[in-house]
């Protein structure tokens, strides 16, 4: 990959190994390169740098954003290719706000688990006992709002409430043990009728009546359960990207897989586009284009869950295929 830049500010390539020799330098080590997907693959066409060092109790690994200098993530492990992980955890997005942290126990979650959104808001905290969910949980929306909670007996049998971001209820029931759906479950439209009541029995459901936003009944209880798909399907979306990239007057890329921006965004109940940010940079203007794209995005269908419209969480490659001027 040659990046050209002129004048531009920039990170130079000597100033990056000078910072990789810094920190493999601190400890005896196995580094490794990432690509943007976080598979191996040769500096040349790193975007992450990982290294691992030898501790008293196992082993830690480092994982960096290499362009921004900034750490991935941190953990533990039991062995030398880390695949079993145990202790304390931490991730974090690409601006320095931390994603998530917690401890593992034999490759399992224990204890406290709390996440944020990008914008540092909290995302949620859920407590783990041998993996699975216990106690209370709680999460949020990126503007605050509750999202869900569930609260759990040792069995895991339990209560569950989730919520719109605009504080509407947005489904309500109980589970018996090991967090099988039981009984009747409501969920509801975003304007707060009913839009479905869902009979359990055993995570089995065994009747349902679907309700229309006007909370009139429905004859047809068909399942229209769906991912949020944009209008016209996949290959129209990829389209849509394709045709509106462009470079920042003055870059060349000759290494075009490695000229690649994964954009995480959300599609609402309405179809529209939020939450639009960069997980996965490779320059900041390049960050900024397909960032832009994405957040001009015509309407979407949005997914559909229970009888009513519910918010997804998209992850888009956006690749730099060609110079244009």
């Amino acid at each position: 990959m040659t990046l050209n830049m002129n004048s531009m500010p920039k990170i130079t390539c000597f100033t990056l190994l000078i910072f990789l020799v810094s920190i493999a330098s601190f400890a005896q080590k196995v580094e490794k390169f990432y690509d943007y997907s976080w598979k191996e693959c040769e500096p040349t066409a790193a975007r992450f740098y990982g290294i691992t060092t030898k501790t008293d109790s196992g082993y830690c690994s480092k994982g960096y954003y290499i362009k921004e200098r900034r750490l991935k993530m941190v953990g533990n492990y039991l062995d030398s290719l880390c695949k079993v992980k145990n202790g304390s955890f931490a991730f974090y997005y690409a601006n320095g706000v931390l994603e998530s942290s917690g401890k593992y126990i034999q490759d399992k979650k224990e204890g406290l688990w709390i996440s944020y959104h990008n914008n540092r808001v909290m995302r949620d905290s859920t407590v783990f006992s041998s993996r699975n969910e216990t106690g209370k949980s709680l999460s949020w929306y990126p503007n605050g709002y509750p999202r869900d909670s569930t609260a759990l007996n040792k069995d895991r049998s339990g209560v569950h409430v989730s919520w719109f971001d605009n504080g509407i209820p947005s489904a309500g029931g109980r589970y018996s043990p090991d967090m099988k759906q039981n009984g009747k479950w409501k969920y509801f439209h975003r304007n707060g009728s009913v839009s479905s009541i869902e009979l359990y029995e055993d995570a089995r459901c065994i009747n349902k009546q679907y309700f229309n936003e006007k909370g009139e009944i429905m004859t047809d209880t068909t399942n229209t359960d769906r991912q949020a798909q944009f209008a016209g399907g996949e290959q129209a979306w990829l389209k849509n990207i394709s045709d509106k990239i462009y470079f920042p007057h003055g870059y060349k890329i000759s290494n075009a897989d490695a000229a690649k921006v994964v954009v995480t965004f959300t599609v609402n109940e309405n179809g529209d586009i939020e939450n639009v940010f960069t997980s996965t940079p490779f320059d900041k203007l390049f960050d900024e284009i397909a960032e832009n794209v994405v957040r001009k995005s015509p309407k979407w269908i949005p997914a559909r869950e229970h009888n009513r419209n519910v918010k997804q969480v998209m992850y888009q490659p956006v690749s730099f295929n060609n110079y244009k001027d």
